[in-house]
């Protein structure tokens, strides 16, 4: 899977052909183009989601391993 900032890459590259080649391209290569850049953006999103979701889950996983042992024992 690519992560976000590969896909922002490709993005970007695909707006800028866009913006210099779009308005000489058929419609329907423009629609292609159109349609393949909304398939990037949505993936980027899931990637981004993905990652924020995974450094969430990472976290506290190895925070509750840790809050254990901080107390001493009582005796």
């Amino acid at each position: 899977m690519a992560t976000a900032g590969q896909l922002k890459s490709k993005i970007d590259l695909l707006k800028k052909k866009i913006a210099e080649k779009g308005a000489s391209q058929t419609p329907e290569r423009r629609r292609q183009l159109a349609k393949r850049l909304k398939r990037l953006q949505r993936a980027r999103r899931t990637a981004q989601r993905r990652d924020t979701k995974h450094a969430a889950e990472s976290k506290p996983a190895s925070g509750a391993k840790e809050a254990p042992a901080a107390p001493p024992a009582q005796a």
